[in-house]
């Protein structure tokens, strides 16, 4: 069983009706089309992006915006891009080749390394494939990241988060513009993924996290902040290659080398999420002034700088913080279990030993339940 039909599996399992009315839901086409696009992922996505690719080459003339970025600055020696309308496109596309590319990865590459590693139960399978797959894109992410804001101006200095805007900021890089909209087409698609993906502790907080995400990336881009998200994004992505590798060792029965890697965990994050990160908002709050007008909205020049918009950008930035705490008073606990209990358990999962070690443990336990009632 591939890793797509047992999340399939699962998420039938977890949806299991509740009476008529929920077999009613089940029952509607809408239902019915969703359950089909988790069960098909690899198949709907290739399809998706080989009609994309052929529109490219046959329609298009190889400038397509579902493939090429677009509004490149005319006669610009660097080669340099504005953001635009078009570049919806190029996200969507983005959205559609992460879903191939992570279920591919889980499927051909993390589940034989799974087996192979030991993890006998299909929920754990599943989970190791899920984070697994989190510490390939979150250490190619922050790679990406570090290089892109290391050719930038605003790398290692705030200060360039403010100066020579909205000019020197508008006018991308093709790296630059490449590396932000794959970003938030990755974000965008990682919504799908906490639809399809076992319900945890923390929903309602990751969507929340989820929510905001795409709402900061999507809106920095538009009000050309990018080299802010840039910044945030490496001190996001950072800590959680440890996160994720933290969990995948200790489904490999990795127990002193998962301990030692939650350390460093601990402290990535302290540092990145904490630390570095409120630095940014410290400049946003205060370094801005020094260096630009309060009222700077000029929508014609690409300039959207002014009290209100710093207010917004802060509260959601704000509210990550929250989130950001909430999972540190966790992983708080996580590590008053290690010291006293000898224990390293993710506080924001469901037991994660509750699966049986065969693929069709859910169905059985739903035809138990069902006899039971």
């Amino acid at each position: 069983m591939t890793m797509s039909e047992r999340v399939a599996s699962r998420a039938r399992t977890e949806a299991a009706p509740a009476g008529k009315s929920a077999a009613a839901r089940k029952d509607s086409g809408v239902a019915r089309l969703c359950q089909w696009a988790v069960d098909n992922q690899a198949r709907w996505s290739l399809v998706l992006l080989a009609i994309i690719h052929a529109y490219d080459y046959l329609v298009a003339d190889s400038n397509s915006p579902f493939v090429h970025l677009q509004h490149k600055i005319p006669g610009d020696a660097q080669g340099r891009y504005y953001r635009g309308s078009q570049d919806v496109y190029y996200v969507l596309y983005w959205v559609v080749a992460f879903t191939l590319i992570r279920i591919t990865v889980m499927d051909q590459l993390l589940e034989p390394l799974a087996r192979w590693g030991g993890v006998r139960s299909s929920r754990k399978v599943t989970r190791f494939c899920e984070q697994g797959w989190l510490v390939v894109y979150y250490t190619t992410s922050i790679s990406a990241g570090l290089y892109v804001m290391s050719t930038q101006p605003h790398w290692l200095n705030t200060r360039h988060f403010w100066i020579d805007y909205p000019e020197g900021h508008r006018q991308l890089t093709l790296l630059m513009k490449s590396y932000y909209l794959v970003q938030i087409g990755f974000w965008f698609q990682q919504i799908f993924v906490l639809m399809i993906e076992e319900r945890r502790k923390d929903f309602v907080v990751m969507c929340t996290h989820h929510f905001v995400t795409c709402n900061l990336l999507g809106w920095s881009m538009y009000m050309n902040y990018t080299r802010i998200g840039n910044a945030i994004l490496c001190c996001m992505d950072f800590s959680d290659i440890f996160l994720s590798g933290t969990k995948c060792m200790r489904y490999l029965k990795l127990e002193k080398t998962s301990v030692v890697s939650f350390a460093v965990f601990i402290m990535t994050w302290i540092y990145t999420r904490h630390y570095l990160y409120m630095k940014i908002m410290w400049s946003i709050t205060f370094e801005s002034a020094v260096y630009l007008k309060e009222d700077m909205w000029f929508p014609e020049r690409g300039s959207f700088h002014t009290r209100s918009v710093l207010l917004g950008f802060s509260i959601m930035l704000g509210v990550l913080q929250l989130l950001i705490i909430y999972w540190f008073t966790l992983m708080m606990r996580i590590i008053y279990r290690i010291v006293f209990l000898s224990n390293l358990e993710d506080n924001r999962s469901d037991s994660e030993d509750d699966g049986g070690d065969d693929d069709d443990s859910g169905s059985k336990r739903a035809l138990k339940e069902k006899k039971s009632e």
